[in-house]
């Protein structure tokens, strides 16, 4: 397999961290309910992100065989985020969390706020197998 697309960890790496302790805003849609305000780069981040290499298509695929059989909460990723040592485990929960604002929105907010995407992100790289994805 060749990359077909990077993901620019320092770039974001800078982004998420000027992010940490940051609240979004939220404000009025179209369709009366409130919804996340995010600023262009998130979205160029998310979207970045689920086009590279690092995003797992398949990720509750994965995370299934890994043995997350349950809903998982805010606090099971911080964990995973600061304690896991595996690479797929770590990708898989980083495509959940950019996929699934869709399905909660406001996930990003969160994530961001408190820097677990950050850690996440952060984690990925440093965890990535030597010479991934060309193996």
């Amino acid at each position: 397999m060749t990359t077909l697309h990077d993901f620019n960890f320092s770039k974001w790496d800078k982004y998420l961290t000027d992010m940490f302790g940051v609240k979004v805003a939220w404000g009025q849609g179209p369709d009366h309910l409130e919804h996340p305000l995010y600023d262009q780069e998130m979205l160029a981040l998310a979207r970045e992100f689920e086009a590279s290499d690092y995003f797992d298509v398949n990720f509750a695929r994965t995370l299934m065989q890994k043995g997350f059989r349950e809903q998982i909460t805010e606090d099971d990723v911080r964990e995973i985020a600061n304690e896991s040592d595996d690479f797929f485990t770590l990708r898989a929960i980083a495509s959940l969390l950019i996929h699934n604002e869709r399905q909660m929105e406001g996930m990003w907010a969160a994530m961001t706020e408190n820097g677990i995407l950050k850690t996440l992100l952060k984690r990925v790289k440093d965890l990535t197998p030597e010479g991934y994805p060309n193996w």
